[in-house]
């Protein structure tokens, strides 16, 4: 868990120093006759700086993870509408890639992934205004980085279980569906309570106090209903239940 948060806040900070770099060189050297972003040459470093200061802001507050893709759709759309095409959708689709890491798809992940690509859509339509080839080329780009997120993300996955073959019987002492299927929640006489818990604990993989807070409970209370969610799905830790739950589409 240490070298997953390390990794993620150097992330975090390299891409906070690459928006202080491009701050600088927006109000010192960069040209924006080609940029279709109104009032470019305030706008664009404003982006910058804001963008900068938000990294920082997550690199000392790791919790709200949400507000990295935030970032990197923000910057995605403004690069493109500032002629940087490749750039600005691969920012874009960053954002998308973030989302999964962070597990915000997990439910309603085609209505989600629509939402997305239509913000994406609109956003840029401004470009057919100016050369429509831009706009055609930024949407291929748009499909061509998310075929490619998926099979890295399918190989690395196919790759991991046959090296580490996981099922149902290997993760849980009691009887579950077969992996990749549904789970449904309520079949396992969890408490609404606990299985909110389980839902915050999917998302954001906080901590007891932090689903305390979130819930508005008792640090103490989440700890009892974390040992009767465990029990409940026949696992022995909170790094086992998090397997378990990745494994499924859970349901309520």
């Amino acid at each position: 868990m240490f070298k997953k948060v390390s990794y993620e806040r150097l992330m975090i900070l390299f891409a906070a120093i690459v928006q202080i770099i491009g701050f600088i060189i927006s109000i010192t050297i960069e040209d924006f006759q080609n940029s279709i972003v109104p009032y470019a040459e305030k706008t664009i470093p404003i982006v910058n700086i804001s963008g900068a200061l938000v990294c920082i802001f997550l690199f000392i507050f790791n919790k709200y993870k949400l507000l990295q893709s935030v970032v990197s759709f923000v910057q995605g759309i403004f690069m493109a509408l500032n002629s940087q095409l490749f750039l600005g959708t691969f920012l874009y689709s960053l954002g998308v890639a973030l989302l999964f890491c962070n597990e915000y798809l997990k439910t309603k992940t085609a209505r989600k992934l629509i939402t997305i690509l239509i913000i994406w859509v609109l956003s840029t339509a401004i470009i057919i205004k100016t050369n429509i080839y831009h706009f055609l080329m930024i949407q291929a780009y748009s499909l061509f980085l998310g075929s490619m997120y998926i099979h890295i993300y399918r190989t690395v996955k196919k790759s991991f279980l046959s090296l580490f073959p996981i099922s149902e019987k290997s993760i849980s002492s009691i009887k579950l569906p077969k992996v990749g299927t549904v789970l449904n929640l309520k079949d396992y006489e969890l408490s609404d309570r606990q299985i909110l818990i389980i839902q915050n604990f999917m998302t954001s993989h906080s901590s007891y106090k932090e689903l305390a807070d979130q819930i508005i409970t008792s640090e103490s209370t989440i700890k009892k209903d974390m040992i009767e969610i465990q029990k409940k799905l026949g696992v022995r830790n909170l790094q086992e239940l998090s397997i378990l739950l990745s494994l499924y589409k859970v349901q309520q």
